[in-house]
């Protein structure tokens, strides 16, 4: 048995990008790889459910510590190969407690960012996708030629059986509208007219996935009320993130902000209608599944920021203001059948 460390704490993104990756390593190996993911205890449970993922050891609270234990537990185990898919000093500090050094680590594209960021040139060095910088990671560990050519099912899937199993799935729109950062959000108004277009057009349920910043603001807002008004919606929040899978893989499409939950559903194999404002397409996080769809506006100050964090210089977040509701409108309806709007809604 062929025993790999790979070392991956966060975010939520970059792990479900990972975790194709590790799925496509396991269908292209021989099945002789036993892979322990370390990862920040949030995201344990979900990283279990990959395929590829045999073993998960998970880092238990911050700062120096919670390294040091974590390498305690680890130092009873014996590992041919260590990947270091991070690049942090917290992995750095993880290794060097470990006294080993890692086999492939990955590399960082920091200064090709932040020359598209000054410059708004260098977009040819920026052609790799963050999953295709994960791939390159695990090539070396397998035979040549085999790798390249194996494309899992969506490492998430087995939510999607799940849900399936306990009922069965009907049309459900999801929408996520949130994200880290306020100037990666989609504006509220912009939600609220799709919502309402979307009911003229559709009785579907609909899903609304709320983070803890948006269980903030959306009590009392234009959204909840536009929501409370527009027939059958359920909302998730404050669950964990194997139930939020689970619900996410039962949506027939995901409207979304640039986010985590974009990556989780396509990791689930939901397809999502995913906005673009401050980040671009050559950071390397756009959607990747066939059927799903990206939308954005080419201006003269995109990307004005690395990971969303700054605000807008403009004021105004044209980025996003600028795309339409009834763009992703009409992707909802050239896309997907939904069941239609009832009477009653067709003349309200």
């Amino acid at each position: 048995m062929h025993h790999i460390l790979v070392i991956r704490f966060g975010s939520l993104g970059d792990l479900c990008l990972l975790a194709w990756s590790l799925a496509r390593l396991r269908a292209a190996g021989d099945g002789r790889q036993h892979v322990t993911l370390a990862t920040k205890v949030a995201f344990a449970d979900l990283l279990t459910a990959v395929p590829g993922v045999d073993d998960v050891a998970a880092l238990t609270g911050s700062g120096p510590s919670a390294v040091t234990a974590l390498a305690g537990r680890l130092r009873r185990q014996s590992f041919d190969v260590i990947v270091d898919a991070h690049n942090i000093l917290r992995g750095h500090l993880l290794l060097a407690l470990l006294g080993r050094r890692p086999n492939r680590r990955l590399a960082k594209d920091t200064t090709a960012r932040l020359s598209l960021l000054l410059t708004r040139r260098g977009k040819r060095r920026l052609t790799r996708t963050m999953r295709d910088r994960f791939d390159e990671l695990f090539a070396p560990l397998l035979p040549p030629g085999i790798y390249a050519g194996t494309t899992p099912t969506p490492p998430l899937a087995g939510f999607a059986d799940a849900g399936a199993a306990a009922a069965p799935r009907s049309p459900v729109l999801g929408v996520a509208p949130g994200a880290r950062w306020n100037t990666k959000r989609w504006p509220e108004a912009h939600f609220v007219e799709l919502i309402r277009g979307f009911r003229h057009l559709s009785c579907a349920p609909l899903r609304l996935f709320l983070g803890p910043d948006e269980q903030k603001w959306f009590p009392g807002s234009e959204l909840a009320r536009t929501l409370a008004e527009s027939g059958e919606v359920e909302l998730i929040h404050g669950r964990p993130l194997t139930e939020v899978a689970t619900q996410l893989a039962g949506c027939t499409a995901l409207v979304t902000n640039d986010s985590g939950l974009m990556h989780l559903a396509e990791a689930t194999g939901v397809p999502v209608l995913a906005l673009f404002g401050p980040t671009v397409r050559e950071f390397g996080y756009f959607p990747s599944l066939t059927a799903s769809e990206s939308f954005e506006i080419d201006l003269d100050c995109r990307p004005c920021s690395r990971n969303g964090k700054r605000p807008c210089h403009r004021g105004d977040l044209a980025c996003l203001e600028r795309i339409a509701p009834g763009t992703l409108l009409a992707a909802l309806q050239r896309n997907w059948r939904w069941p239609p709007a009832s009477r009653k809604d067709d003349h309200a």
